[in-house]
């Protein structure tokens, strides 16, 4: 890619963009390297309640979600989050995270560096309606997130959360 290039105006309709199904969720990409230059990207995902990925740390991704819709709890070093409809989380790079949907929800997540996205696209199947998938794939696609982890700078540091009634806002 070559960041000199000024970047292209262009636009997505709502039901426009790649759509994986993806470790149990519907994930759909919005934004990505290729088409804002190398300046962010953006994923609008559908994830069924009960998710919760292990906590991590991503070496140089920073990432934001904004909740459309749906509650979820978030965990940043340490720290409790609950989000509801229009709330905003922002995890830095190098600090452990994780979160856990409360029920089904929809956001948005931002990340900066872009490239992420791709791995949701690397261990999903094209998505063939806006649905939130069975989960009949979600162990065999983890095993091949596992695998990636290190080309995308992630270290598994912890277990998925669970629910905590200390939960803070």
């Amino acid at each position: 890619m070559d960041t000199d290039e000024q970047p292209q105006a262009w636009m997505l309709d709502s039901q426009e963009g790649d759509a994986y199904w993806s470790l149990g969720s519907l994930t759909v990409l919005k934004a990505t390297a290729e088409n804002t230059n190398g300046s962010f990207s953006m994923i609008e995902e559908h994830v069924p309640a009960g998710q919760s990925p292990p906590m991590h740390v991503h070496q140089s991704d920073d990432e934001m979600w904004y909740i459309i819709d749906g509650t979820v709890t978030f965990e940043v070093d340490g720290e409790r989050f609950t989000a509801t409809n229009g709330s905003t989380v922002f995890a830095p790079h190098g600090r452990p995270h994780s979160y856990l949907t409360e029920e089904e929800t929809r956001w948005l997540m931002f990340v900066h560096e872009p490239g992420l996205e791709q791995l949701w696209a690397s261990v999903g199947s094209p998505a063939d309606t806006w649905t939130i998938p069975d989960d009949s794939e979600v162990e065999a696609q983890m095993n091949r997130v596992i695998e990636q982890l290190e080309q995308y700078g992630i270290e598994i540091v912890g277990d998925p959360l669970v629910a905590d009634a200390s939960s803070s806002q």
